[in-house]
């Protein structure tokens, strides 16, 4: 799913997240948000959330600060356990 800020100047990205044996998770999901998309040096921040955490992110987004849904993702994106807590 795709939200943008009412003034365009965030963009948040959420993705299905694929595991490398080639099964999709049904507990994560990829985030990406990214600052100052019109500007010369977006900023980007990644992590993986649980399906709930992005239900509670979407709802509030929508509906408590008027972001807009303009597109779904449905390509799975690649695990990087790489981007995990290492807690």
């Amino acid at each position: 799913m795709k939200l943008y800020h009412p003034e365009h100047t965030i963009q948040v990205d959420f993705y299905p997240v694929k595991y490398w044996d080639g099964t999709i998770s049904e507990r994560l999901i990829y985030k990406t948000v990214t600052f100052g998309i019109n500007g010369p040096n977006p900023v980007v921040s990644k992590r993986y959330i649980n399906r709930k955490e992005m239900n509670r992110e979407i709802d509030s987004r929508v509906h408590g600060f008027g972001y807009e849904v303009v597109d779904f993702h449905t390509i799975p994106q690649f695990y990087n356990s790489a981007l995990t807590c290492a807690c």
